[in-house]
């Protein structure tokens, strides 16, 4: 009866994971480029217990996570006509600049411009490719093929003054999350290459256009219902199985 509630418990503390990872996600659900995760679970050790009536008896410990998973499928496409926000229509990662000098990969492509005309993330992160633009830019085209082309005084036509690249792995899901929508590579993921937007499976670039989040909300409504669930009915077991020690406990006086 006693391992009925450790059993129970181990429910109760994976479902609270659950409902934790759930959170996160539709929490997220407006952040630009966000992938969504989900929990895999496992059951635990099993041991065997030999009795006299029934013989051998196999009893389970419980159930454990055993990985979480990150899904890179593509967000919905958001026009938003800002010239300096670039969708990627397909797979790949836009390579940034840490601050401790790492390289760190991201699907957000709401690019900006830092006080030295870098193009930068969102957060500030300079892209790897280190584009600057000069002074006095009056118009900005990011090409499908991520040709990075501007338009400046005295010139007629627009000139190409850096190269987008995206970075792909032979595993995504062995990236690791570090926050900030941010990912670095780990050596499940495999060292990151880079091709031209468009080649070797990875996708143009969109101008004027932002990736949504890739969360679905009526997926994550129904899943936190049935760990809601999970978690009452584990709890409901530790309250049945304390009943029946309580129970047992009174026989013996």
């Amino acid at each position: 009866m006693i391992d009925s509630l450790y059993i129970a418990e181990s429910g109760m503390n994976s479902q609270q994971k659950l409902i934790e990872m759930i959170s996160n996600n539709i929490a997220n659900t407006n952040t630009a480029g966000f992938k969504s995760s989900s929990i895999n679970f496992v059951d635990l050790v099993y041991q065997t217990h030999n009795t006299e009536q029934s013989g051998a008896l196999v009893q389970g410990a419980g159930v454990g996570v055993a990985s979480t998973q990150t899904d890179f499928s593509v967000g919905d496409l958001k026009q938003t006509g800002n010239p300096f926000d670039v969708a990627i229509n397909g797979n790949g990662f836009l390579a940034v600049e840490t601050q401790n000098g790492d390289i760190a990969y991201t699907r957000a492509g709401r690019l900006r411009l830092d006080s030295q005309g870098f193009l930068t993330s969102s957060e500030g992160l300079k892209l790897a490719q280190g584009i600057q633009l000069p002074a006095n830019v009056s118009e900005v085209t990011f090409a499908a093929s991520g040709s990075v082309l501007v338009k400046v005084p005295n010139e007629t036509g627009l000139i190409e003054i850096g190269q987008i690249e995206l970075s792909y792995f032979s595993n995504n899901h062995g990236l690791n999350r570090v926050g900030h929508n941010l990912f670095m590579e780990t050596e499940q993921s495999g060292s990151a290459q880079t091709a031209t937007p468009g080649e070797y499976g990875t996708g143009q670039l969109i101008q004027g256009f932002a990736e949504q989040s890739n969360v679905s909300m009526n997926e994550e409504m129904v899943n936190l219902m049935l760990a809601q669930r999970g978690y009452q009915m584990n709890a409901r077991i530790i309250q049945t199985s304390d009943q029946i020690l309580e129970t047992i406990n009174n026989l013996r006086r």
